[in-house]
C-alpha cells in the first residue's frame, strides 16, 4: 500500500490547522504538510455528521 507523502517535500507527517482565510467569515480546517506546511487538504470546521446527529437526537426527543 502506498503511503501519502506531501507533494512539496516528500515528507509523510500531516496536521490539521484551524484557520479563517482573508475575506471569509467562516473557520476552514487545513490539512497541512508538518514538516513545509503545504496544504493538502481543506475540511469544513464543524462536522456535518456530528450536526445531523445532533438534530436527530433534538426532533427524536420532541416526538410525541
Amino acid at each position: 500500500m502506498a503511503r501519502s507523502a506531501c507533494p512539496k517535500c516528500g515528507k509523510f507527517s500531516f496536521e490539521m490547522v484551524e484557520n479563517t482565510p482573508e475575506h471569509s467569515n467562516y473557520k476552514l480546517r487545513f490539512v497541512q504538510c508538518k514538516a513545509c506546511g503545504a496544504v493538502v487538504g481543506v475540511l469544513d470546521y464543524t462536522s456535518t455528521e456530528l450536526l445531523i446527529k445532533q438534530l436527530e437526537k433534538t426532533i427524536l426527543k420532541n416526538l410525541p
